[in-house]
């Protein structure tokens, strides 16, 4: 049996693009209220090998840019989960700073930080670690215990609109 040149000829009323990736590129509107708990987040790397993020070029790591990347990676694949976003990293500093945004609420607060240190050292510093190389970062007991980061986890709340000072 011969194919005829024409056999896909009307293909194009078969193109169904991914939901996924006609969002892409498109960022999604952040409604805190959307959003059980927020935490702010501070990191530095364990066992480090910089005293600054500028020293991450030596290991050809662009540190702003690699984070950029995971957090939006991870907003579009856990978006029925879990919002990240970066607040601060500065060259000078050896610590940034994420916003974390959980969607479902817990009333047990430890259950809560057990889950969100899973998501953080599971999907976070695994992404970071190898999809951005930055074991290149950490000393050898880092990479023996397989550990990137140290960090704080604070609950966030915020202020009413009353209650800001000048």
């Amino acid at each position: 049996m011969q194919i005829s040149e024409n056999f896909f000829g009307h293909y194009k009323e078969f193109v169904v693009v991914p939901k996924e990736e006609k969002e892409e590129g498109m960022e999604e509107v952040f409604v805190p209220e959307d959003y059980a708990s927020h935490y702010i987040l501070t990191f530095s790397l364990y066992d480090s090998c910089i005293s600054s993020w500028k020293e991450a070029d030596k290991f050809h790591v662009n540190a702003e840019n690699s984070l950029k990347k995971v957090v939006a990676q991870l907003n579009a694949k856990k978006k029925s989960l879990v919002r990240l976003e970066l607040l601060e990293i500065d060259d000078e500093i050896t610590y940034f700073v994420l916003a974390l945004s959980w969607k479902e609420g817990n009333n047990n607060e430890q259950n809560m930080r057990g889950r969100i240190q899973v998501f953080l050292e599971k999907d976070f510093s695994t992404d970071l670690l190898i999809g951005e190389t930055w074991y290149q970062l950490i000393g050898a007991k880092g990479k023996f215990e397989r550990r990137l980061f140290t960090y704080t986890m604070e609950k966030y709340e915020p202020r009413s609109a009353g209650s800001y000072e000048d």
